[in-house]
C-alpha cells in the first residue's frame, strides 16, 4: 500500500531514543494555530512557491510503504548502538498507520525500534492497531479543557483520554510532549489541568518546548498566513519546568 510523505530525515536525535530516521507523513485532523509544519496539515499534495529563490515544487509524494524500508535499514548499525530506530511523525501519522503495516512487519522482524509522535486525536481502533507494532509513543499534551480543545484544535478530549488510558495500560507511552504557547497552552487553568494529568499518568519523561514563528516563510510559500505568537520568556519555561519537576518526573526542555 502507498503512503504519502513529505520528508525523510536521517540521524534525528530528538524524536525518540538514540539515533532515529524520522518519516514525516502528510495529513492531520487537527488545526493547531501554532503548527510549525503547515505542509502536513492537508493530506492532499500541496504546491509551494518560494518568492526569494523562485523555486516551485510540491509538498508530498506517494510511495509504497514497504519501499521506505531501504531508507531505514541502511542505518541499522547506528540504531543498534543506542536503541535507535525509526519514528513516524507528521502531521498525524496514525491516520496512515494501516497503510504502513507492510513496513511495520518488516521492521518488527529486524527488531528495529519504532516510535510514533502523535496527538492521539484519532479513533481508538487506529491506536489499538498501532500498538500491536509500535514500541514507544511520544504523546502531545496540548489543551485539556473539553470546550477549548474542540474550538481551538478541532479535538475530542474524551477520545484523547480514552486513547491515553489504552496506551498507559499497555505501557506504551514513554514521553509526553508539551508545546508552550502564551496564548493557549500556558493559560493558568490549562497548566493546572496538565499538572493534574501528569500526576495521574506518570511516564518516563516529559518534554517541554516553546513555540516559535520560524515557519512563517513556509506558510507564505503555500499561500497561507501564519498566526504569530508572543515570545515565551525563559522565566516562564523555567516555571513550568519546576512545577513538573516537583512531581518527581524527569522533565527536559527541548528545541523543535
Amino acid at each position: 500500500m502507498k503512503v504519502r510523505v513529505t520528508n525523510i530525515q536521517r540521524f534525528s536525535l530528538h524524536d525518540g531514543p538514540g539515533i532515529r530516521t524520522t518519516i514525516f507523513l502528510k495529513g492531520c485532523n487537527l488545526k493547531c494555530p501554532w503548527c510549525a509544519n503547515p505542509e502536513n496539515l492537508d493530506f492532499k499534495k500541496t504546491e509551494y512557491y518560494n518568492e526569494t529563490t523562485m523555486e516551485k515544487g510540491c509538498f508530498g509524494y506517494d510511495i509504497e510503504a514497504v519501499d521506505l524500508f531501504e531508507d531505514i535499514i541502511k542505518d541499522k548499525h547506528y540504531y543498534k548502538m543506542n536503541n535507535g530506530g525509526v519514528t513516524f511523525s507528521g502531521g498525524e501519522p496514525l491516520l496512515q498507520i494501516k497503510a504502513l503495516e507492510p513496513l511495520l512487519i518488516k521492521l518488527k522482524k529486524e527488531n528495529i525500534n519504532m516510535c510514533v509522535e502523535t496527538a492521539l486525536q484519532v479513533s481508538t481502533e487506529l491506536v489499538e492497531f498501532a500498538s500491536n507494532y509500535i514500541d514507544e509513543f511520544i504523546v502531545d499534551i496540548k489543551i485539556l479543557d473539553k470546550k477549548m480543545c474542540k474550538e481551538i484544535l478541532n479535538g475530542n478530549i474524551e477520545m484523547y483520554n480514552k486513547n491515553v488510558e489504552l496506551l498507559i495500560s499497555k505501557e506504551k507511552i514513554e514521553t509526553f510532549r508539551i508545546p508552550l504557547v502564551n496564548e493557549y497552552t500556558l493559560k493558568e487553568e490549562n497548566i493546572k489541568n496538565i499538572l493534574e494529568f501528569l500526576k495521574k499518568y506518570k511516564v518516563r519523561k516529559v518534554e517541554i518546548f516553546k513555540i516559535h514563528n520560524l515557519a512563517e516563510s513556509k506558510y507564505k510559500s503555500i499561500g497561507k498566513k501564519m498566526t504569530k505568537f508572543s515570545e515565551v520568556e525563559d522565566k516562564k519555561i523555567k516555571e513550568v519546568y519546576d512545577k513538573i519537576k516537583k512531581l518527581n518526573i524527569n522533565v527536559e526542555i527541548i528545541k523543535i
